[in-house]
């Protein structure tokens, strides 16, 4: 009978060390469970937070897909980077365009007038010049030198 006793206990130790274990593993499993509720807790939050925001970008990325999809197969790394080049550039481009170039096409309204206002002094000049005593005498000693100039400079540039 002492050997059934003994058996017996042993059994009971075996079970006490089994349960145990048991416990050990299921505190183990709770420990689990809690960091994992925690982390779907958080990814709920964070699915809460991104839903709406990805709900209005939906269609228009939709709509810009087969876009980017071309862009993506037909862009090359060195126009990628003189993109860049021309990004890092567009503050220093669009200063001089507003201080200097946008000014001067502005100006250029104005040209238009100012030359029709020269032409027309020129013209009352001219008429002033015309009443002048010996005008023509004038006005042919300037054609001929013109004509001289225009004759030495087609000589200096042909070479005689």
């Amino acid at each position: 009978m002492q050997s059934t006793q003994q058996r017996a206990d042993d059994a009971i130790s075996a079970v006490q060390s089994t349960q145990q274990r048991a416990d050990t593993a299921i505190g183990a499993v709770e420990g689990t469970q809690q960091r994992a509720d925690g982390t779907i807790g958080g990814a709920e939050g964070l699915v809460t937070r991104i839903d709406p925001l990805l709900g209005r970008y939906e269609q228009p990325l939709t709509q810009l897909a087969p876009s980017v999809q071309r862009l993506a197969e037909t862009l090359d790394p060195h126009e990628v980077e003189a993109l860049v080049g021309l990004v890092d550039r567009l503050p220093t481009l669009v200063t001089h365009l507003d201080e200097a170039v946008l000014p001067v096409l502005e100006s250029l309204g104005d040209v238009g007038t100012d030359v029709h206002d020269l032409v027309d002094t020129m013209r009352d000049i001219r008429e002033v010049v015309k009443g002048f005593p010996g005008s023509r005498l004038f006005r042919r000693r300037g054609r001929d030198e013109i004509a001289d100039e225009d004759d030495e400079g087609a000589q200096e540039r042909t070479g005689s």
